[in-house]
């Protein structure tokens, strides 16, 4: 409610009122949050004019909103005016300064700022959020070793990861072919923080690029005891890793069992079956049951972690899929509401009609 602000600060003026340090902070870190730079600069120049000394939070709020709007030039002139007024940085400056540094991807200028913070003996004073932002920046950069140093810093500091930070660490290890640090990863978590989907994600990952079946029996063991409820994300990564290790007997097997564990197919199952399909698993009568049941029926979901996409890929479905849905025209794409039976009729026809229709024969 900027406008209502000024007035009010305008009427404090009309009335011999002397504003304060605490009455311009606000107004200059509001302005300049919105990008009014010259704005929130005349109220800065007009401060000094009452004889009022800009301190550290009139130059954090500006900092911060340079880093909005990307202005990482500004930044740097902003903390060099700051100390040539006499007003030095503090740690609130120094994690603030770091935080938009690394989500600007400007790893050079966020080192040195850290290790300038580390050198006034502020190191204690790095924020979780700062380390956070850190250990992002690392991992968009796939920069194991520097990633895995914030990452202990992060954990040390008993701040809990959000699970798209913990995907971004973990997409560098599977990029890295770092497999079985997954499975320590998800271990570490687990420790520090519990047993969540995503720690039990990461340790099925592990075995299942590994190709180890003894690993993820004892993945799945432990959910059990754990009592830890399936969904058709576990179950999605281990039979991606039967397809690959074109163990047919043990993918049969499990998708027998996916109603018992209460597993409805999402687009990437439809996907592992049809797939399977391609290079000898020869079982459409998956899909027919599935149809009888109603699944194909509902409309298309995608509730499979991104992870396990980066893992073993799109696959030959998942990829027709988009192709052919970009294909489409616009109106059509928008207007339907589609089924997985609409995508199956799409990508297979007539090939996948007419198998579909000799399963049936032979069922009957």
């Amino acid at each position: 409610m900027m406008e209502d602000a000024l007035s009010m600060f305008q009427e404090m003026k009309i009335q011999d009122l002397k504003p304060s340090l605490d009455t311009y902070n606000p107004i200059i870190c509001s302005l300049s949050g919105e990008g009014k730079f010259d704005d929130a600069l005349h109220f800065l120049n007009e401060m000094k004019e009452f004889g009022l000394e800009p301190d550290t939070e009139t130059y954090d709020g500006l900092i911060r909103a340079y880093g909005k709007f990307k202005m990482y030039d500004e930044m740097g002139m902003c903390v060099k005016q700051m100390e040539l007024n006499g007003c030095f940085p503090d740690h609130v400056t120094y994690n603030i300064l770091i935080q938009e540094y690394s989500r600007g991807g400007l790893l050079q200028r966020m080192q040195k700022v850290y290790h300038r913070m580390c050198s006034k003996r502020m190191r204690l004073q790095c924020q979780p959020e700062t380390l956070a932002a850190m250990l992002d920046a690392y991992a968009t950069f796939g920069m194991v070793e520097k990633m895995e140093t914030f990452y202990r810093k992060l954990v040390n500091s008993r701040t809990r990861m959000d699970d798209d930070l913990i995907r971004k660490v973990a997409k560098v290890y599977i990029k890295s072919y770092m497999f079985s640090r997954l499975e320590d990863f998800g271990l570490e978590l687990r420790s520090a923080f519990g047993a969540t989907d995503i720690v039990w994600c990461l340790r099925l990952l592990s075995y299942a690029c590994l190709l180890s079946r003894k690993g993820m029996d004892i993945i799945v063991q432990e959910m059990r005891h754990a009592r830890g409820r399936w969904n058709v994300n576990f179950a999605n990564i281990i039979m991606l890793a039967y397809v690959k290790m074109k163990d047919f007997k043990h993918l049969m097997i499990l998708l027998a069992q996916l109603p018992i564990h209460g597993v409805k197919p999402d687009i990437v199952t439809i996907g592992i079956v049809l797939d399977a399909n391609k290079i000898g698993f020869d079982d459409m009568g998956t899909i027919e049951k599935w149809r009888k049941m109603g699944y194909l029926n509902r409309v298309v979901e995608m509730k499979t972690d991104s992870l396990v996409l980066t893992a073993f890929g799109k696959g030959h479905f998942l990829k027709s899929c988009e192709e052919v849905y970009s294909s489409l025209d616009p109106e059509n794409r928008e207007r339907k509401t589609w089924t997985y039976d609409d995508l199956i009729a799409l990508i297979l026809k007539p090939i996948g009609s007419m198998k579909l229709q000799e399963t049936k024969i032979v069922n009957s």
